[in-house]
């Protein structure tokens, strides 16, 4: 990613389809630009010559993006941010925020972004295969920008209608011709373009085939030697009508000739390299393929790039090679059954993979890579086990997807009455959470809570009721979730100093939640005894916390629902001291979601006593966090006390300022009622105000009363 690294020597043609693209780059109408095409008509190539073009100005960057492998949408949109220079949310929740500041980056600026190989994303008739690509793009399409968006993809995704769409296929016969004529191509041009609909690819291939073996004489005449003499009388059959004549007859015909060409090591490494995702280098390449040396293997990864079957990059001084998608489904194919080769890269992969401790997802890639060739393998539990290794590594976005997928896999297989399917739908509704998905969360942990149950996973089970009851109190569904609470509480109630810790810290988070949902149920009721109710559960999860130790962080987030509490029924001096110690703990921690919370609720303690300038003060550092960490609701709540605040000093356009802020947050959300409070802070603060007195006025006044009493008294 970050640029195209294709060769652009041989271009030819195209002037109409750049003009037109031009043409919308420059239309403040048009956000979106699709080029559309079958594989291998040069989409990729013509999206490049655009991104390479020194003529078109106005853009201060430009990132190119190849999803081609599946790339998750949180390293696309990290890496689209870090170039265009604008801060990324931190890791701990970034996905809750992650749409909205790529589509707030590309807003703030004349950006080009290039997404190459967008089919990758979709799943049949277009229907999106990740829910944050599809949040971004459908946000981008609705709302645009001063940057531009243009991707390349062989079917339409699943879109609103204002779209510019670029159909793309072959070239012009004139184009074509010249295209073999630089390719040092004779015979009969004209005629073959023809025969080919101008096919960029498939063109290509027959020249390099041909400068193989005759590179002497390089003519088309010279293709029934090649096995190809039949390939007009095939592309001419009735029976063989309409675009993908192209890509299943002429593309597979030419393929097979220049295959069946090649030595047997060039064989073996085209089928054992086609495992790989992206790019690969010699030495990767020499792990599936034993047999030779890793010069000799080089040499032979470049030959195969002058026969067009790969592409070479160079990156950080290396040599990095990857297959056209057209030549790769065609190799796979080839390749037939890869299980040796999928366990070769499997062991590739262990033998670099970092070992811990680890920091960053970049720290865990190798260990992404062997889940990925265990999957293709079935080898789900392997798989599984990969992933669940380096959990902590990884972000919800990648909880989603990976295991997502497990769920799907071992669901279709009827295999899901085991501990790894379950703890792998603990996880994916942890991620449901995060991302505001809290019905469908709730559905996914009534179907773990089932299995759970019938297996006699009470760990599991207690999850799931925790979950469920998170769910719930999001879903204001207080009686519900009181429930799933008190249940997991009973069926967690061990003592603290068993040898299952696990299930008793469950008890003790559920304890938790359940102080937040009566804190919550106090404030919808206005009813002191909630918040009473509340301090006991917390006073209790606390206490249990303390017997099995080592659980500060939990500490904290008990400390912060006990100042809640206080806070709710009014008792200051109280909350102040509860919110105090979490602020501590959660810094000493490093739990930044708790420390927010916290800033935000000292805010709201002194905007009570009236104290407002101290309340902006805290209201402001709690802003920084919440923007920081992505918590969109919570930056959002922090905008709209800071604008009440304000305005309780008179700095009203801050005040403007900061409600305008909170209701475009609100509104991404879909928050009716928090806009509607937005609209009528800012409406109130729009009226015109009614004119005062003046001091002059006032005296003048004075005097004219004065004369008036002296003249009737005298």
């Amino acid at each position: 990613m970050g640029n195209p690294r294709k060769n652009l020597d041989y271009w030819q043609g195209r002037t109409e389809e750049i003009a037109n693209l031009k043409l919308w780059l420059n239309n403040q109408n048009i956000s979106l630009i699709g080029i559309e095409g079958i594989g291998g008509t040069g989409k990729s190539m013509l999206a490049a010559k655009i991104y390479e073009d020194e003529t078109i100005t106005g853009f201060r960057k430009r990132f190119w993006a190849d999803v081609d492998y599946g790339a998750i949408f949180t390293d696309v949109a990290t890496q689209v941010l870090q170039k265009f220079g604008y801060k990324v949310p931190n890791q701990e929740i970034q996905e809750i925020e992650l749409v909205q500041t790529l589509v707030k980056c590309l807003q703030s600026g004349e950006y080009l972004l290039i997404i190459d190989n967008l089919e990758s994303l979709l799943q049949t008739d277009g229907i999106w295969g990740s829910q944050f690509y599809e949040d971004f793009f459908k946000t981008w399409v609705e709302c645009g920008g001063k940057s531009k968006v243009i991707v390349t993809t062989r079917q339409r995704p699943e879109l609103p209608k204002r779209f510019q769409w670029l159909p793309l296929s072959g070239l012009k016969i004139a184009d074509g011709v010249d295209l073999l004529t630089a390719l040092g191509i004779q015979g009969n041009l004209e005629e073959f373009v023809k025969l080919v609909d101008g096919y960029p690819l498939l063109l290509k291939f027959v020249a390099d085939l041909l400068k193989e073996e005759y590179p002497q004489d390089p003519n088309l005449k010279r293709l029934e030697n090649l096995g190809l003499g039949n390939l007009q009388q095939l592309l001419t059959d009735k029976k063989v009508v309409g675009q993908h004549r192209l890509e299943n007859v002429g593309m597979v015909l030419v393929l097979d000739a220049s295959f069946e060409r090649l030595n047997e090591l060039q064989k073996s490494l085209l089928q054992n390299i086609s495992v790989y995702r992206g790019v690969v280098n010699a030495k990767a390449a020499m792990a599936v393929c034993l047999a030779s040396s890793e010069t000799e293997i080089e040499r032979e990864l470049r030959n195969l790039v002058k026969r067009s079957f790969l592409s070479e990059k160079l990156i950080d001084d290396g040599r990095w090679f990857e297959f056209q998608p057209v030549v790769l489904v065609y190799v796979r194919y080839k390749a037939g059954d890869q299980t040796e080769a999928h366990q070769k890269a499997i062991n590739y992969y262990q033998s670099i993979a970092k070992q811990k401790p680890w920091q960053t997802k970049d720290d865990i890639q190798e260990y992404l890579e062997i889940f990925y060739h265990f999957y293709q393998l079935q080898d789900y539990e392997s798989a599984f086990e990969e992933i669940g290794n380096c959990n902590d590594c990884l972000s919800y976005t990648d909880k989603w997807e990976l295991y997502g997928q497990l769920v799907s896999k071992w669901k279709e297989i009827g295999n899901i009455n085991n501990y790894n399917y379950l703890d792998s739908l603990i996880e994916l509704s942890q991620a449901y959470l995060v991302f505001g998905k809290y019905a469908e969360g709730s559905e996914l942990c009534l179907e773990g809570l089932e299995i759970a149950r019938k297996i006699g996973d009470v760990f599991g089970e207690t999850n799931f009721l925790i979950n469920l009851g998170n769910f719930l109190h999001y879903l204001k569904n207080y009686e519900l979730a009181i429930n799933s609470l008190q249940e997991c509480y009973e069926v967690a109630n061990i003592p603290a100093n068993t040898l299952n810790q696990k299930i008793c810290l469950n008890k003790s988070i559920c304890l938790n939640i359940l102080g937040n949902v009566y804190n919550s149920l106090g404030e919808e009721h206005n009813s002191p005894n909630y918040h009473e109710e509340a301090i006991k559960l917390f006073q209790k999860s606390l206490q249990i916390k303390r017997e099995i130790g080592g659980h500060r962080k939990g500490e904290g987030s008990c400390y912060l629902g006990l100042g809640n509490a206080y806070n709710l029924l009014k008792q200051y001096e109280q909350a102040d001291n509860f919110y105090q110690q979490s602020l501590e703990i959660s810094r000493e921690t490093g739990a930044r979601l708790d420390e927010g919370g916290c800033l935000n609720n000292l805010g709201e303690i002194h905007k009570s006593l009236g104290d407002y300038q101290t309340a902006i003060i805290f209201y402001e550092q709690s802003l920084d966090i919440k923007k920081d960490i992505g918590d969109i609701q919570g930056e959002a709540n922090a905008w709209f006390n800071l604008g009440l605040s304000l305005e309780k000093v008179d700095r009203e356009q801050d005040a403007l300022g900061a409600y305008r802020n909170a209701r475009e947050l609100y509104q991404t959300m879909g928050l009716d009622t928090d806009v509607q409070n937005c609209n009528n802070a800012i409406e109130r603060l729009s009226q015109p105000k009614k004119p005062l007195v003046s001091q002059r006025g006032f005296w003048g006044w004075l005097r004219q009363l004065w004369r008036w009493l002296r003249g009737w008294f005298r």
